[in-house]
């Protein structure tokens, strides 16, 4: 696989299966915003100190993000080998934050982020993580207009929305935490 294609030098580039869209897309957007928060997820999980359940935590997600990256970058046209986000996978991050809310249960205050790294670097996730799923809701508002569309779009993305709005209170709980 070549790098430099110089095949998005006009300002498009190829949906996975091919088909040429703008680079302004909103599943280009998208699929931008997602692998934007996997990056902030890797850097996280290269945080010193960070234990072995936390960087396994953060690996689950980041090949559940790869997975809605495929579902979307491919025009909402699932690829057979990749089984789209589904209810197990929010249910998984329910269970999750299950598990970790306690350290948010006597929150009276809004939280400035800071202090400590590993609580930052998890705040930066939360908010890119805020930023992705509006863009894939963004796909939503979009294709929303004509009924097919929208039959279409409700069943690869309604998870897809739910799984990002959980992620993102799980890393807020995580953010705070590892300390404000």
């Amino acid at each position: 696989m070549k790098i430099t294609t110089k095949t998005g030098d006009d300002g498009f580039t190829s949906l996975f299966g091919g088909k040429r869209v703008s680079k302004a897309s909103c599943f280009i957007e998208a699929v931008g915003q997602l692998d934007e928060l996997n990056s902030f997820l890797g850097w996280v999980a290269a945080a010193p100190g960070i234990d072995a359940k936390l960087t396994g935590l953060i690996g689950r997600i980041q090949d559940d993000l790869y997975r809605m990256m495929a579902v979307i970058g491919a025009g909402l046209k699932c690829p057979k080998n990749i089984r789209i986000i589904g209810e197990t996978d929010v249910k998984f991050l329910e269970k999750e934050i299950l598990k970790r809310q306690k350290s948010v249960e006597k929150l009276q205050k809004f939280i400035t982020p800071g202090g400590v790294e590993l609580g930052s670097r998890l705040h930066i996730a939360r908010s890119v993580c805020r930023r992705a799923e509006r863009s894939v809701v963004r796909i939503w508002d979009v294709g929303s207009s004509g009924k097919e569309r929208k039959r279409k779009l409700v069943g690869e993305l309604v998870k897809t929305i739910k799984y990002l709005n959980r992620l993102s209170d799980l890393l807020f709980i995580l953010a705070y935490s590892f300390g404000e």
